[in-house]
């Protein structure tokens, strides 16, 4: 008997030593912040900065000076800019972001173990590996305008109150009129000034696009 406590004691041991790595594997982390950044967790908000851990029903907000790039631990990062409000809905294998205001980019460093999607709104954009750009535009009839564009792989976006979806290839973007009607993709100038980068030892991180540019371009320019 004395072979077999021994055995089942070793199996305990390592099971307690593996439990709680699965389980920081599920949580992300800051990576870097620029300005005022919030982190709120359990309901409690309080200023956060690289190093902090981000788990599934946080929120990260950043202010009117403010940027945050994040690591979402499934070869995925996104990079807040000002004025942004992200919750980070699940982590893990189906990992999932919710952007309640501003914009974010996105980028998956590797394979991905399951999937990622960023939802605003009623607009949901589901990937595999890809790097895209989502924020809010002007507000339509009480319901803001999304626009997307994308860098580089493709994006599925679908609208659950129009059952409808397109996939969205590199370089294309996209604009969902009041969160309900999409566009075709187009080849969008305005996206051409968007800063990609999210490695601030590659230089700045920080992205001055204005989404005015975006509705000056539609003026501007014409595709149809």
């Amino acid at each position: 008997m004395e072979p077999i406590r021994g055995f089942l004691f070793m199996a305990i041991v390592a099971l307690a030593l593996i439990v709680p790595q699965a389980v920081a594997a599920l949580d992300g982390k800051i990576l870097y912040t620029e300005g005022t950044v919030t982190l709120t967790s359990g309901g409690a908000p309080q200023d956060a900065g690289p190093g902090a851990t981000v788990s599934a029903g946080d929120v990260v907000s950043t202010g009117a000076d403010g940027l945050a790039v994040v690591d979402l631990s499934n070869a995925t990062q996104i990079k807040l800019r000002e004025n942004t409000s992200v919750t980070i809905a699940a982590l893990g294998g189906d990992t999932r972001v919710s952007l309640s205001a501003g914009a974010l980019f996105t980028r998956i460093l590797g394979k991905l173990a399951g999937n990622f999607s960023v939802q605003a709104g009623t607009t949901t954009a589901g990937v595999r590996g890809t790097e895209f750009f989502v924020a809010y535009g002007r507000t339509v009839d009480q319901q803001a305008d999304v626009w997307l564009c994308v860098n580089s792989g493709t994006v599925d976006v679908s609208v659950a109150s129009a059952s409808q979806h397109v996939l969205v290839p590199a370089g294309k973007g996209i604009n969902i009129v009041g969160g309900a009607k999409l566009t075709p993709p187009r080849g969008y100038h305005w996206t051409r000034s968007l800063n990609w980068n999210m490695d601030p030892s590659r230089g700045s991180v920080e992205d001055h696009t204005s989404m005015d540019q975006a509705y000056d371009d539609l003026l501007n320019h014409d595709y149809n």
